[in-house]
């Protein structure tokens, strides 16, 4: 079985401000504000999740929220090996 690692990605975690849950057209959106990378972060939320029932909504905003971050799949820019002497 592969791995991350053999794949060449990795788990880069992302911290966050705010979360917010909001109703339209019918579904649960789930939402976060990222701590300021660039500088429309500021303002701008980004989509986590959809869900059709709220509770499951609310469920990962509380996740997200005790976490204080998001994770996302991102390709390795480096790794280094150690030799042994």
């Amino acid at each position: 079985m592969q791995t991350l690692d053999d794949i060449g990605l990795e788990i880069v975690k992302y911290p966050i401000k705010k979360v917010r849950v909001q109703f339209h057209a019918g579904l649960w959106y789930v939402e976060y504000q990222r701590k300021p990378k660039y500088y429309f972060d500021q303002w701008w939320w980004f989509d986590d999740s959809i869900h059709s029932n709220y509770s499951d909504a609310a469920v990962r905003a509380q996740v997200l929220t005790a976490l204080g971050y998001f994770e996302k799949f991102e390709k390795k820019k480096q790794f280094i090996l150690e030799v042994k002497g």
